[in-house]
């Protein structure tokens, strides 16, 4: 069986998702930032909302207390140490498996992710009250004295089955910023030095969604005003959810190239563009080579749920919805609509138009074919379910990657060269269901295939996030 494999990008240059950051200091521009790190997070929510899959744990807060709780006490038990909050995380019992320890100043070592779950971390968690955690065998690790005043922690839990509401979608993006330099990794899940406490975080505010042939981008903007009575060194920038059920999710983070000295009142601002670019944007397939990615409809769903307004209600449930099944299956909402489950997904065409960011369809140039139909006799393919593979995340290679893949398989006489590839998933509410182009691919001759009569092919879309 053929193997064809193309990868659709995050956080590669000028080939699909991409992001960058201008900070300004008291209105001053200062420099403009390429930032690196979509962190795993992005990827896993985009999977399971593919597949409404059951397989991945997602960071989920609706069962936990809705604030970010203030540190008021650190105390040393031999070689455990005894952080106790301002506000409980949950009245009683433990149904969160995790907190986040972040911006402590003075106590080096302490800032990151502990779990209830012995086997997972070096420092086990233990609840000693409502207020009070036990971070076991901590206290060698850690140099330096506490100032008394800073930090804050969130909690979260695991779930991998599906609530009768999402309330884990990652709406609401907000900016944030921090004063740790750690390295970050694909498998970062907080802000360690998550500057807060002392912190006036003023309103988010997004733009439209600006889209031309080339690219789609939206631009999400906060102001972070020191009210500390001192100086505080920013080194970390990054995008969390800014809802409490979905945990506060973080989203994206970057280490900035050298701290910026943020004075007392002193106001920073970050303006972070969001942008999909056509990779190896061309006018000629056959010339200049395969171009694509993805569209403009997938950034609509990006600007929807990071928009300050967005709401967790039904309009967010089936975003990205890939992947309903393949042949002849379908799913029948109501007595009026019944969808095709082959419509979803991987699908491919005979046309290799260079790929616009406005394209709807596959044979952009004739909408109403859309590509090659499902179907057993000449000029169809039988297009076999739609299969979302394993997560992966690699913190050696700082990538994350999972693979949509699709069987097509040849039964009448006559071969069928595929000249594109697309991607097709929902962009509406659970009424509105419908498969939109999320994703398209313009192959060049060299990257053409045919499947002959008889003939399978195995066709895959690689989601992939270099960090």
């Amino acid at each position: 069986m053929k193997t064809i494999t193309t990868d659709l990008n995050v956080g590669k240059t000028a080939s699909g998702l991409d992001m960058y950051c201008d900070l300004s200091l008291e209105q001053r521009h200062l420099y403009r930032m390429k930032c690196e790190s979509f962190v795993a997070n992005l990827l896993k929510w985009m999977r399971i909302q593919m597949g409404k899959t059951n397989q991945d744990d997602y960071w989920d807060g609706n069962s936990t207390r809705k604030e970010i709780s203030n540190i008021t006490s650190i105390t040393e038990s031999g070689q455990d140490l005894i952080i106790q909050l301002d506000k409980y995380h949950e009245y009683s019992g433990v149904e969160h498996d995790l907190i986040t320890i972040q911006g402590v100043l003075g106590l080096e070592g302490l800032n990151g992710v502990y779990f209830h779950d012995n086997t997972i971390g070096q420092f086990p968690l233990d609840r000693h009250s409502t207020y009070k955690y036990y971070i076991r065998g901590l206290v060698p690790h850690l140099t330096g004295v506490w100032d008394g005043t800073s930090g804050v922690s969130m909690a979260a839990k695991y779930r991998n089955t599906w609530t009768d509401r999402d309330y884990h979608l990652p709406i609401n993006w907000e900016p944030i910023i921090g004063m740790s330099d750690q390295p970050v990794k694909a498998s970062d899940l907080c802000l360690p030095g998550y500057f807060k406490r002392g912190c006036t975080q003023g309103a988010v505010s997004i733009t439209s969604l600006i889209t031309d042939q080339e690219s789609s981008k939206f631009t999400l903007s906060r102001p972070f005003t020191n009210m500390t009575g001192g100086i505080r060194q920013i080194k970390e920038i990054g995008i969390m959810s800014g809802d409490y059920r979905s945990a506060y999710m973080l989203m994206a983070r970057d280490v900035l190239g050298a701290p910026i000295s943020l004075g007392d009142t002193s106001t920073l601002s970050l303006d972070y563009e969001i942008i999909s670019m056509i990779e190896n944007f061309n006018q000629n397939t056959d010339a200049n080579g395969t171009n694509g990615g993805w569209t403009e409809s997938f950034m609509y769903i990006l600007h929807r749920i990071a928009n300050p307004g967005a709401a967790h209600n039904w309009e967010n449930e089936f975003h990205f919805t890939a992947g309903l099944g393949g042949g002849g299956t379908g799913v029948n909402f109501n007595v009026d609509r019944n969808l095709e489950g082959w419509q979803f997904g991987v699908r491919v065409g005979e046309s290799n138009k260079f790929v616009s960011m406005t394209d709807t369809s596959l044979t952009p140039e004739n909408a109403e074919v859309n590509g090659v139909p499902h179907g057993y006799g000449d000029g169809e393919l039988v297009h076999h379910g739609t299969h979302i593979g394993q997560l992966v995340v690699d913190d050696v290679a700082n990538e994350v990657y999972f693979p949509i893949e699709r069987i097509f398989e040849n039964r009448g006489a006559t071969p069928i060269t595929v000249r594109e590839i697309g991607l097709f998933g929902n962009k509406n509410n659970s009424l509105n269901i419908h498969p939109h182009l999320l994703a398209r691919k313009a192959l060049a001759p060299v990257d053409q295939f045919t499947i002959g009569a008889g003939e399978t092919a195995k066709v895959t879309f690689n989601c992939k996030a270099i960090v």
